[in-house]
């Protein structure tokens, strides 16, 4: 059995066991996949690829090798307090509609736009280095001195510069992501991206594609050695105040406030169920390809795209759990069970952007998954890229049948808002003690 054959055959089963969606089982499957380090990586990097939500996992990588354990109970630290020491979760809508283009949208379900690995770093005290620069030869020395060092950094690039990453209507330059790199043999480097087994990049690849997002001035982080054990009690508790303060406060100055947390949930809310104004998805997506371009990019930011299955509230919800038990906080345990159930609820939402009309697109997303996690080549992701883009740009969607899929799906986002709310008001009681 080829191994892409295995890896179905195992989310299979588990959807079988526990109901899950396919996206959802195979993030978990791949996160207890086991590892061999290829020759070339550095010393203690323990695996690759896996996990449910890409900054998170790398992260944890990263203070695997390095030896940061938690001073509790002296266990490396997992994923979800991980990302929970990042900020966790939080909530960005914008709509965009520029003339001679389709409009379109985006919601970032983590926390943003403060920074989600450095975050963590400096919540936890970990010891780490940030070096930046404008010189792509300078930035190349960096990483070899690092890389000889025994060490694998975290480098920000251009997520569509990587010819692994291809997918539909990805603009370049304009995706900032994070990579680590892990080692290298020769010229190619070993980069943790995805896959089970490392991406196999040439160095010039890597370089085109750090100097490809210009704003990240070929920023490199790299966690110091040896580490040693975090105490997370007052870690953690700041952690979910700065969550409180972005999910409540303003986050950016000026008119766009109120396009972030909780009041830009609510604006989202009111704009799905919105069949008047120019704001409304009604009117802002008013075509089969507008309106199938909208669907498809709510799917991939409520999975995927800076977020974890179910808008990255199961997985803070696990955080929480973690959180009552190291902080003696019974409110974070109440707040996870909220979040659970927001969860479940995101997830309703995601099935039903692609239960309809776009469909066809739920298949897709499963099979780049399955060629990038099973070592899949650049040309079929392209494939399947384009694949993508030709299934919204051709779509047909009567107004009728819009509506209809608007309407149930803001029926469910309409339940989520309360939620979260709570869910917040107890967050708030766990950050102030």
């Amino acid at each position: 059995m080829t191994r892409q054959k295995h890896l179905k055959t195992l989310v299979r089963a588990r959807m079988a066991r526990t109901g899950e969606a396919y996206t959802t089982a195979l993030r978990h499957v791949t996160a207890l996949a086991p590892a061999t380090p290829p020759a070339g990586v550095v010393p203690g990097y323990p695996g690759f690829g896996g996990g449910r939500h890409h900054d998170s996992t790398l992260l944890t990588h990263v203070l695997a090798a390095a030896g940061i354990t938690a001073a509790h109970d002296g266990a490396p630290l997992d994923e979800p307090m991980v990302a929970g020491l990042a900020g966790g979760i939080g909530f960005m809508y914008f709509s965009f509609a520029y003339s001679g283009r389709l409009p379109t949208m985006t919601i970032v379900p983590q926390i943003h736009p403060r920074p989600f690995v450095l975050g963590a770093l400096e919540r936890a005290g970990i010891a780490h280095r940030v070096a930046e620069t404008t010189s792509a030869a300078k930035a190349a020395r960096e990483l070899d001195a690092v890389l000889d060092a025994g060490r694998a950094p975290l480098v920000t690039l251009d997520r569509g510069a990587l010819p692994h990453q291809v997918w539909a209507d990805r603009v370049p330059g304009s995706d900032p992501y994070d990579v680590v790199v892990a080692g290298r043999r020769g010229d190619v480097v070993l980069v943790d991206d995805e896959r089970l087994d490392p991406v196999e990049l040439s160095a010039d690849v890597l370089a085109s594609a750090r100097a490809a997002h210009r704003k990240s001035r070929h920023r490199l982080v790299v966690v110091e050695h040896p580490g040693g054990p975090v105490d997370l009690g007052p870690a953690v508790r700041a952690a979910v105040a700065v969550t409180v303060h972005d999910l409540t406060e303003d986050v950016v100055p000026g008119n766009f406030a109120g396009n972030f947390g909780l009041r830009g949930l609510a604006k989202w809310v009111d704009a799905l169920g919105d069949r008047r104004s120019r704001t409304g998805w009604t009117r802002t997506f008013d075509s089969g390809p507008a309106f199938g371009y909208a669907l498809r990019r709510l799917y991939d930011c409520l999975t995927s795209d800076h977020a974890s299955p179910g808008a990255m509230r199961a997985l803070y919800a696990e955080f929480l759990t973690a959180a009552a038990g190291v902080l003696d906080a019974p409110a974070a345990r109440e707040a996870a069970v909220l979040y659970d159930r927001a969860a479940t609820l995101w997830t309703r939402i995601a099935d039903t952007a692609v239960s309809g009309s776009l469909a066809p697109y739920r298949g897709l997303v499963e099979r780049r998954l399955e060629l990038l996690l099973g070592g899949g080549g650049t040309a079929e992701l392209a494939d399947l890229a384009r694949e993508a883009e030709s299934l919204t740009a051709g779509l047909e969607v009567s107004a009728d049948d819009r509506q209809a899929e608007l309407d149930a799906l803001a029926e469910v986002a309409a339940q989520v808002l309360p939620l979260e709310r709570e869910a917040c008001t107890l967050l708030a009681r766990v950050a102030a003690g």
